[in-house]
């Protein structure tokens, strides 16, 4: 009987594969990612600077169910996430010992004495059917959102992207020629079933994509709404917001973009405007607007038959003003948008200047323990650069990146505007199609600004990264 049942178990898996040979095609890529950081004095601070060095290493598995001719089922596994930040794909660091928090209880669950790492959880960020027709396609479930140059809404499908935008919707893409309009209900937050606290998000995208020409343009409008029954925001970092005290969410999010293409260069541009109310309130009851707007720029020139490439990177994005607290008048970026190593990617200095403290970034006094959470927002920014693609598998590159705060970040402190230079230095080995290996090095020239006023040091920032990517 017991040799019957382990014959029986056995077979089960050859059946299921049988089934799913005959109904369905199963693809799958991914990317397996690897990455070691060192910055040194990212305070900024003589005397007080720390060294931050950490390793991620992180799996994202995208498999592929094709149900039919018209219809597939698309999905994202990640493997090896973070444990500090579980709903983004930074990976996990080196070293997540066993150990939870006070004593341990024996060898076998200690950091220092055990013989093994923390096992690992599988998390799934993506999960939804597409079904093409003559004229569109339907699109349901939990659904990547990614929209133009990627400053505002950005799925993170980049080698090294740590983050990434996601819904739970429903639409139809109507596709005429080289136009689409895709309108789109979805769910930020379903709440109690009998109770009208859910999170509502309403979306229309469109574009023109024309492949004789080159050239992209779209629109991206999207409201969020919610009663004040909603789950409220982060009051305890967002400025002026108080717990306790809830109002409606309407929050409106326009973004458009144009993007020109060509073998000789590369010329977009991308602005998003948000306006609206956060559903927060301040100590007097009154809610907390939106009213930011952020525009960036990109451009790269290839000259024919040259190995060289130069380009650059520019933008505006509005700052916050810590004097009103009823209006939100920053713009934050998405945070996979990178314009240097160390300047908005990296937490710099022992104060918010960028105003991002309540969207995960911001300095600190206490020192900056977090990887790369920091994003553009009230700031003004260049950063030209160049890239030398000396063989099939080896390039090096090299930016110089500056920026200006828009806003005085600090209420009552007379802060400059200057953030000072950026050097940043890159050589990319690419042994073969789907594997690239990158080393960086960055050194900061702190401008004025991080001396909050007179009240903190301005000390040079050095960073060096090393990470390798392997596609499939």
């Amino acid at each position: 009987m017991k040799m019957k049942s382990l014959a029986l178990w056995l077979a089960v898996p050859f059946a299921f594969s049988s089934v799913s040979a005959l109904a369905a095609d199963l693809e799958w890529s991914g990317t397996y990612r690897i990455e070691g950081v060192f910055i040194k004095d990212s305070e900024a601070s003589s005397g007080k600077g720390t060294e931050k060095s950490y390793g991620l290493h992180h799996l994202i598995l995208r498999p592929k169910i094709v149900a039919s001719d018209n219809l597939t089922i698309y999905s994202q596994f990640n493997l090896f996430s973070n444990s500090a930040f579980p709903n983004s794909q930074l990976g996990q660091y080196f070293g997540n010992g066993p150990q939870g928090a006070g004593a341990a209880n024996s060898v076998d669950d200690s950091n220092t004495l055990g013989d093994h790492e923390k096992s690992e959880e599988l998390l799934i960020t993506q999960l939804y059917l597409s079904m093409t027709q003559e004229y569109g396609a339907l699109v349901a479930g939990r659904v990547p959102l990614q929209f133009g140059l990627g400053a505002t809404h950005n799925a993170g499908n980049g080698l090294f992207d740590h983050w990434f935008d996601t819904r739970d919707l429903v639409g139809y893409k109507f596709i005429m020629g080289n136009l689409f309009f895709l309108p789109m209900v979805g769910k930020k937050h379903e709440g109690v079933l009998n109770h009208s606290d859910d999170v509502s998000s309403y979306i229309f995208h469109f574009q023109y994509d024309n492949y004789e020409t080159n050239l992209s343009m779209g629109v991206f409008y999207e409201m969020n709404t919610a009663n004040d029954q909603a789950s409220q925001g982060p009051t305890g970092s967002f400025p002026g917001a108080v717990a306790g005290q809830t109002g409606k969410l309407n929050e409106k999010t326009v973004s458009i973009f144009a993007l020109k293409e060509t073998d000789l260069f590369r010329l977009g541009v991308e602005a998003g405007f948000q306006s609206g109310e956060t559903g927060m309130k301040t100590a007097a009851d009154k809610n907390i607007t939106w009213d930011g707007f952020g525009v960036v720029g990109e451009f790269e020139y290839r000259p024919q038959g040259s190995l060289w490439k130069y380009g650059a990177l520019a933008g505006y994005v509005s700052g916050d003003d810590p004097d009103t607290d009823g209006k939100f008048e920053g713009f934050v970026l998405d945070r996979n948008y990178d314009v240097a190593f160390l300047l908005f990617n990296h937490q710099l200095g022992q104060d918010d200047f960028f105003g991002t403290k309540g969207f995960g970034g911001g300095g600190s006094t206490t020192g900056n323990q977090q990887p790369d959470v920091e994003a553009v927002s009230n700031a003004m920014y260049l950063a030209p650069y160049a890239r030398y693609q000396w063989s099939d598998n080896w390039a090096m590159g090299t930016k110089l990146a500056t920026g200006w705060l828009v806003q005085n970040p600090l209420s009552g402190k007379d802060v400059k505007k200057d953030l000072g230079y950026e050097l940043d230095l890159s050589l990319e080995y690419s042994p073969k199609k789907g594997v690239k290996w990158v080393n960086e090095v960055g050194y900061l020239f702190t401008g004025d600004a991080f001396k909050g006023g007179g009240q903190y040091d301005a000390n040079n920032v050095m960073g060096v990264s090393t990470k390798a990517a392997i596609s499939f």
